[in-house]
């Protein structure tokens, strides 16, 4: 029998970890015979091709779409959604609610003209402490981090498509509605509790006295 249709490949199993590691470069995907020589090796250059085309096809997008949110995309998602604005308007409306309570609190009091302007000189402190602290340019870095942090830059596409569509900017336009009306309604639930809560911290309070007592002799 002729030699050529004799030979056995020896030591495949060593060359077979050397066969994987070079599945994708270079050299495996370009045949080193002639043009004249047999095609004895196409299948396996056709899988190889075909493998490598998988897995540019399945790792690439899945990489590409769980890397996270750039901050220009993030920052174009705090503008279409006039982030900025709805921070003013809670703060408004934070600020109204500092000022109901602190008259509230002295509803029952008749204050002199010197109490009554410490009172407003610590309103207008406490006012002026919130506004700093919780100011947009403040406020601006941490949002854009913790966006970056949470999503993915698919999902920030997302939401960019849904806050421009009509849907997105009802929920825009109507949202600083929602927000003033919902603390309008924690405000009014907070004025009935505080009594009740009062009450039950009045009530541990003599309770603690009387545990406390020193026992009589």
């Amino acid at each position: 029998m002729n030699a050529a249709f004799n030979h056995t490949p020896r030591n495949t199993g060593q060359r077979a970890p050397h066969q994987a590691a070079r599945l994708l470069s270079p050299g495996a995907l370009a045949p080193n015979q002639s043009n004249t020589d047999p095609p004895r090796n196409a299948p396996v250059r056709i899988a190889q091709l075909a493998l490598a085309l998988f897995l540019s096809a399945t790792m690439l997008p899945a990489t590409a779409a769980d890397r996270p949110a750039s901050e220009a995309s993030v920052k174009r998602l705090i503008e279409v959604t006039d982030s900025k604005k709805l921070i003013d308007s809670v703060m408004l409306q934070m600020d109204s609610m500092m000022k109901a309570s602190m008259k509230q609190a002295s509803a029952d009091q008749a204050l002199t003209a010197e109490q009554e302007k410490v009172m407003l000189e610590t309103q207008e402190k406490l006012t002026g402490l919130v506004k700093e602290e919780l100011k947009w340019e403040a406020l601006e870095p941490m949002f854009l981090e913790i966006y970056q942090k949470t999503f993915t830059q698919k999902e920030v596409d997302g939401m960019l498509s849904f806050y421009k569509s009509p849907a997105g900017q009802a929920v825009i336009k109507k949202m600083p509605q929602v927000m003033q009306t919902s603390m309008q309604i924690m405000q009014e639930r907070m004025s009935k509790l505080l009594p009740k809560i009062q009450q039950i911290s009045d009530e541990g309070a003599e309770k603690m006295k009387a545990v406390s007592a020193p026992p009589k002799s």
